[in-house]
């Protein structure tokens, strides 16, 4: 029998995908709004969350190991990045062809240079601000089979290994070229936010196994909770300019986005603990309410494909009009977030009639298949074992997975 999906994760990406919206249309509550959650914001949360996707969607508990599927879903990513990549660069060109501005300045570098930076974008070494996330997933999925073999031979190893790669990336800031940005770094170093996609695998490795990783204990509780909280004040009073970073300059490495800073580590941690084990989550999560947040958060990469170009269209819509009337761009925000809700609702309307369509041509396939046995003199349905039933009449095979 097919196991339901884990709905809790669902809702937590969706979510997480419309804070993205959010922070990167550059309202001018957006720096709020992204600093509002603590040191983590909804990117963190996000990569946490792909890889608990990833251990639920490749993982196998006999021991074998699925190389193909990630790096066809890596693979996935990598054509839509560059087709979102195209989109926007000739969008860019026609405004640019038109007034002669386009409000994407990082797009304005790409046409001095096409030929070379198109070749660097293919080899994802230029990739202007928010065209840089598909591909930190890309590398991601890349290194899923190496991660399971190596969580196959000791988990402790594979954490191990990872917190070490980890700490290099962010004391000796290794990381890879991206010539769009000023800083010519990945603005998501894949060194140091693999670690939290390892916990995420090694979370969701121990959900697929049936164990209680994330079970309930009041201190452990506890202590998730004051950090949680803790986080909100301290991250927007430094935010705010109302006092100065605690620690100085270490604070800001504590907390940087592009090395996943150890607090951000502990607060997206903490908050996924929480989320698990507050009864509101998981019931939320199966009412009609929420039904579209989890929708959006099922069909993510569509999703936040989307939320790309919506940005992007903000962003320039913002750029042409000085000092936006903060009601003007409420109404962006909730016309955006209602587009990426109502794509979500289409492509879940598409899947239930396909699974339908699957499920109607399965029973009319078996319903041939008995009349044409018992035709026989039952010879054929007699000695028939239920899973070469299947086989035979090609039946949909039950799957306990979760797409990333």
């Amino acid at each position: 029998m097919e196991k339901q999906r884990e709905s809790r994760i669902d809702l937590l990406r969706g979510l997480a995908l419309l804070l993205i919206f959010v922070g990167h249309s550059e309202f001018s509550f957006s720096g709020f709004v992204q600093h509002s959650r603590g040191f983590a914001d909804a990117s963190d949360i996000f990569v946490l969350l792909a890889g608990v996707s990833a251990a639920l969607a490749y993982y196998r508990t006999d021991g074998s190991i699925q190389w193909l599927r990630p790096w066809k879903r890596a693979l996935t990513l990598y054509l839509v990045h560059i087709l979102l990549f195209s989109v926007l660069a000739a969008i860019a060109a026609a405004l640019m062809l038109g007034d002669g501005v386009t409000a994407w300045t990082d797009m304005i570098s790409f046409w001095h240079a096409p030929s070379q930076h198109g070749t660097e974008a293919l080899l994802l070494t230029y990739m202007p601000g928010n065209l840089d996330i598909l591909p930190l997933y890309v590398v991601l999925l890349g290194v899923v089979p190496i991660v399971f073999w190596l969580h196959h031979r000791s988990q402790m190893l594979l954490l191990g290994l990872s917190c070490l790669v980890w700490l290099a990336s962010g004391i000796g800031h290794i990381n890879l070229r991206n010539w769009a940005l000023d800083d010519h770094d990945w603005y998501f170093d894949p060194f140091s936010w693999q670690f939290l996609f390892i916990i995420g695998i090694v979370i969701g490795i121990g959900l697929k196994q049936s164990r209680p990783v994330l079970r309930y204990d009041r201190l452990v509780f506890i202590a998730a909770a004051a950090f949680a909280v803790a986080a909100i004040p301290i991250n927007l009073a430094v935010y705010l300019g109302l006092t100065g970073p605690p620690l100085g300059e270490l604070y800001h490495q504590l907390v940087s986005k592009t090395n996943s800073g150890p607090l951000r580590v502990l607060n997206a941690v903490a908050i996924l603990y929480l989320a698990w084990n507050i009864r509101f989550v998981l019931v939320a999560a199966n009412l009609p309410a929420f039904r579209l947040i989890c929708a959006a958060g099922k069909h993510s990469l569509p999703v936040f494909s989307l939320g790309v170009l919506l940005v992007w269209v903000a962003k320039m819509l913002l750029s042409t009009t000085a000092n936006t009337p903060l009601s003007i761009q409420i109404a962006m925000l909730v016309i955006g977030c209602l587009l990426q809700l109502t794509t979500a609702r289409c492509l879940e309307e598409r899947q239930r009639k396909i699974i339908q369509q699957k499920d109607v041509t399965a029973t009319m396939s078996l319903q041939r298949g008995i009349t044409g046995g018992s035709a026989n003199n039952g010879a054929w349905c007699e000695n028939v074992d239920p899973s070469d039933l299947a086989s035979r009449t090609r039946l949909p095979k039950a799957s306990a997975i979760t797409r990333c």
